[in-house]
Formats: C-alpha cells, sequence, structure tokens
C-alpha cells in the first residue's frame, strides 16, 4: 500500500507538478504588472487593471475551453492508442485558436472603448477608464499568441512532456518580468509600458510554441495533416463548463466593478486588483494540479485500468486539500503585508482594503474541493454538469453583490465570492454523485482503492 502511495503521488507530480508549477509561473506573471505598476506608477494604475481584469477574464475563457477540452480529446485518442489521430487534432487546434484569436482582438478592439464607458460617466472616473482601454487596446493585440501558449501546454501534458510545461511558461514570463523593469521604471512607460511588455512576452511564448512542435528534437510527429473539426466541437463540449465559469467571473467582475463606482468607492478598485492577482495563486495553481492530472485520469479510464485510475483520484485529492489549506493560512495571516507588497509606501493600505480582501478569503478552502470534483468531470468527459455550476455565480453572486452593499459597508461587497464558493462546491458534490453512480464509482470505491 504504501509502494502504491509514492509510486501514485510520483505519478501524479509527473503529470500535475510541472502543469501547477507553469500555472504558478503565470500567477507571477499576473503579480508581475501588479507589483510594478502598483509600485511605479500608483494606485491610479491598480484601480484601471481593475477594470481590465473582466476583458481578460473573458479572453482566458477561450484558452481555458480548449485547453481542458483538447486534453481530455487528445489524451482519449493516446490512451486508445490513436497517436497519429491525436496529432491531427492538435494541429486543427493550433489553426482554428489562431484565427479565433485574430477576430476576438479585431473585435475587441472595436467595443472595448463603449464597453468599458458604461461604467461610469463621472468626470473623475475617466481618467482611470481612458488608462483602462490603452492597456486593452496593446494587450489585445497579443490574444492569438496567448491562446497558443494555453494549447501548447495542454498538448505538452497529453504526449508526456509535461516537465517541458514550466519552462516553456517560464521564459514567458521571465520576460515580462525583464521587460515591465524596462519599459515602467527605466523609460518611465507606465501602465503602456505593461502592457507592451505583456504583448511582447505572448509573443516569445508563441515562437517557442512553434519552435518546440516544429524544430526541436522534442516534436512529438513525422505525420503531417489535420483532423475533421468534429473534434473541436467536441472539445468545445467537454471544456464548455471550464470556459464558461470563467466566463461568469468575467461578468460578475463587471458587475462588481460597476456597482464599486456606483457607490463612489473607487478606493477600493485597487483593493478588488490586489485581489484578483493575489486570488491568481490560489485558482491558478489548484486548477493546474487538477487540470495537470486530468489526461491522466482521462487516459487511465479510456484504457479500463480502474484500480489506478480511482488511487489518482484519491491521492489528487489529499494533495489539493494539503494546498487548499496552505494557501489559506497564508492569505488569513499576512493579508496585509500581501496588500502592503502591490502599493507603494507613500500611499496608505486602509483598514476598509484589509476587510475587502479578508472578507473574500474568508471560505476559500471550499474552492479546494470544488476544483477537485470540476476536475474529475472534466475527465470523465462529463459536459452538462461542469456548465450547471459554471451558471452557478451568475444565480449566486449577482444578487449577494447588489445586496450586500444594502446591509453592511461597502467594503464587505467581497463576501460575495465566500458565499458563491460554498454553493458551489455543494452543487458540485450532489452532482458527481449522479456522475459516479453512471460510471459505477464511489467515493467509498475511490477512498478504499488498493
Amino acid at each position: 500500500m504504501r509502494g502504491d502511495f509514492f509510486s501514485t503521488v510520483k505519478e501524479i507530480i509527473h503529470y500535475g507538478g510541472s502543469t501547477f508549477a507553469a500555472l504558478v509561473a503565470m500567477s507571477v506573471y499576473m503579480m508581475t504588472d501588479g507589483f510594478f505598476v502598483g509600485n511605479w506608477v500608483g494606485t491610479d494604475g491598480l484601480e484601471a487593471m481593475a477594470l481590465i481584469v473582466p476583458i481578460n477574464m473573458a479572453i482566458s475563457a477561450i484558452g481555458v475551453l480548449f485547453e481542458t477540452g483538447g486534453s481530455a480529446v487528445v489524451s482519449e485518442q493516446i490512451g486508445a492508442g490513436k497517436k497519429q489521430l491525436a496529432e491531427k487534432i492538435m494541429r486543427s487546434n493550433y489553426l482554428f485558436v489562431v484565427i479565433l484569436g485574430i477576430i476576438v482582438a479585431i473585435v475587441g478592439n472595436i467595443f472595448i472603448e463603449p464597453l468599458l464607458k458604461l461604467l461610469s460617466e463621472d468626470a473623475n472616473e475617466q481618467y482611470i477608464i481612458e488608462l483602462a482601454i490603452m492597456f486593452l487596446r496593446i494587450t489585445l493585440c497579443g490574444v492569438p499568441f496567448m491562446l497558443t501558449i494555453y494549447i501548447t501546454g495542454a498538448f505538452m501534458r497529453c504526449i508526456d512532456k509535461p516537465e517541458h510545461v514550466f519552462l516553456f511558461v517560464g521564459s514567458s514570463v521571465f520576460a515580462n518580468i525583464i521587460l515591465d523593469a524596462l519599459f515602467i521604471i527605466v523609460f518611465g512607460w507606465g501602465l503602456k509600458g505593461a502592457a507592451i511588455a505583456t504583448l511582447m512576452a505572448q509573443m516569445l511564448g508563441a515562437v517557442l510554441a512553434f519552435w518546440y512542435f516544429k524544430y526541436s528534437r522534442q516534436k512529438f510527429s513525422n505525420s503531417t495533416g489535420f483532423e475533421s473539426f468534429a473534434y473541436i466541437f467536441k472539445e468545445i463540449k467537454i471544456g464548455a463548463g471550464f470556459a464558461m465559469a470563467t466566463l461568469m467571473m468575467c461578468c460578475i467582475e463587471y458587475f462588481l466593478n460597476a456597482t464599486v463606482l456606483y457607490y463612489d468607492a473607487t478606493y477600493l478598485l485597487a483593493a478588488v486588483t490586489i485581489s484578483n492577482i493575489i486570488l491568481s495563486f490560489v485558482f491558478l495553481p489548484l486548477n493546474g494540479l487538477d487540470t495537470g492530472i486530468q489526461p491522466l485520469v482521462s487516459r487511465l479510464y479510456a484504457a479500463k485500468e480502474e484500480r489506478h485510475c480511482l488511487r489518482v483520484m484519491r491521492y489528487g485529492f489529499f494533495l489539493t486539500v494539503v494546498l487548499t489549506f496552505a494557501i489559506y493560512a497564508l492569505l488569513m495571516i499576512f493579508t496585509e503585508e500581501l496588500a502592503r507588497f502591490f502599493i507603494a509606501e507613500r500611499e496608505p493600505v486602509t483598514p476598509e482594503m484589509i476587510t475587502f480582501l479578508r472578507a473574500m478569503f474568508v471560505l476559500q478552502p471550499f474552492v479546494g474541493l470544488y476544483t477537485w470534483l470540476s476536475g474529475i468531470m472534466a475527465a470523465l468527459e462529463d459536459e452538462w454538469r461542469n456548465l450547471v455550476i459554471s451558471l452557478l455565480p451568475l444565480v449566486v453572486q449577482v444578487p449577494t453583490i447588489w445586496l450586500l452593499p444594502k446591509i453592511l459597508p461597502i467594503e464587505y461587497i467581497s463576501l460575495n465570492y465566500s458565499i458563491n464558493d460554498v454553493a458551489e462546491a455543494v452543487v458540485a458534490l450532489i452532482l458527481i454523485r449522479s456522475l459516479f453512480k453512471e460510471k459505477k464509482i464511489s467515493f467509498k470505491k475511490i477512498f478504499n482503492a488498493r
């Protein structure tokens, strides 16, 4: 039993560890912009970044869609021994996301200004809105490159090269750090410098992806051709739940920003940006661990290796729980220190900011349970249950964002996230029981697997 434990954990780390590290690196990517902007541009820059986040989330939803769905479909084909078909599906994905990315970049640049100016007509807030529009006009040009990075990481896991994910993403992150320092501190370009640094780092990541699969000795195939876009539609069905969850968060963030501005609490927008950066250290590593495990679960289930598959699910749960509570302890103990990291010494960290952050994190352990459950659903190619859960934030968070400022001080508006964390975990637990019944799996079998 002990041997099974260590061998299974080693296997999980092999598949999920590098993805975990890669998404920690992506968290550092987000933190870098926040650190340089907060300390060298000021709270105006942080407030503008709060308005940027919903748009970035909407774009990330596309990446999550193909990362999750593509990983499951390609892993299924590899597990069934159809390697050449899997390779053609990968090529179809690259073609599709590049075309889609170009369309998103063009449409985004057309509609971004009217969309953000809907938030407020107050002349004092227009400067913040203009900063956000300027940033997004530049970074939207990088959407095709960003989507390429998303799916490359997923496919590296599928072809048993998960250790390369960290190196691949890490190179882009390192470039962003260097360019942020150069453009913001040395050249004094402010928020515009952060946008250009992000765009150039994404371009570097896309170039590395092209080189990896075209010229490196690690390339996965010598076959040629594309596969039917029917597989793309299958990926969309599988990944729709995760993508919809990200898209719902985009809408909720937009509504939250609008509510904060309505109550003339612009000062809280800086706390919104800080919380989003900190939460990236919660969600991205957790998603990295469970997304990294998904191809392994999909492959073992397709190969009918039930006992091995159940062990992976069980130890994946234990690792997720340990990670979740470790992050929770850090968030609650060092809230003020984390906030101060992103704000220049000349500007205050107010009690309202600290209250906002702690109210957001107070029920965070439920995130780990939800992430593990939804990861299993995706690995078992369940579409509709993940889609149901993805719609839950719209039902829970929008009413609570509207209601909380009416009964509590405005800084407690972030409690909407904590309330939603519990709701998602409970609904996911209810839904997965019916999925397990269909697949002839149970929690008892998972936690007693040998």
